[in-house]
């Protein structure tokens, strides 16, 4: 992550949390796409502005004004913002999955095409992927912790493990 001096002025700002190996990242994005997975999947950097980092070992917080962060140091990014176009949206299936990304699990569902299999399609996809009605679990200042989210990007590239599950969390799969 490489600190950047304050500068120009910001348009349509969204809530930004992301998961670094070591660090929750909290802060705004200026989002210059239709969606933040647009913008992450189409740059291989980007600025948060107003940032806190919280050390996921000890707790400790470091804010900066702006913060310029390669995709390639985020495992997960909690999706905020519009959501894009319904116009574009295809009909999918809803399939349990369990991520493995550096100190994270996380479980929900991906969404596919009704006939495919989203763990042999995976290197296919975008870097970043929708898991959606989402359990993050990760140890802070080493207690475990667990988030329920509606929908987290995970960085597939980052993937440890992927595979299927039955009913991730106990849940039943969303409506497609």
């Amino acid at each position: 992550m490489r600190h950047e001096p304050t500068g120009d002025d910001m348009g349509n700002k969204i809530d930004f949390v992301g998961f670094s190996e070591d660090c929750r990242v909290e802060g705004k994005v200026d989002l210059d796409d239709a969606r933040l997975a647009d913008l992450l999947n189409s740059r291989r950097s980007i600025v948060v502005h107003d940032v806190t980092l919280v050390s996921t070992l000890d707790g400790h917080k470091q804010a900066f004004d702006k913060l310029e962060i390669e995709r390639d140091e985020l495992d997960i990014v909690v999706a905020s913002g519009p959501r894009g176009d319904p116009k574009r949206r295809l009909a999918t299936k809803p399939n349990g999955v369990t991520m493995k990304l550096g100190p994270y699990c996380a479980e929900g569902f991906m969404h596919a095409p009704p006939t495919a299999n989203p763990v042999r399609g995976i290197n296919r996809r975008p870097t970043m992927v929708a898991i959606t009605d989402a359990v993050l679990e990760y140890q802070f200042c080493d207690e475990p912790v667990s988030e329920w989210f509606r929908t987290l990007l995970v960085n597939r590239e980052m993937a440890v493990s992927l595979r299927t599950v039955t009913n991730p969390g106990g849940m039943q799969p969303p409506a497609a």
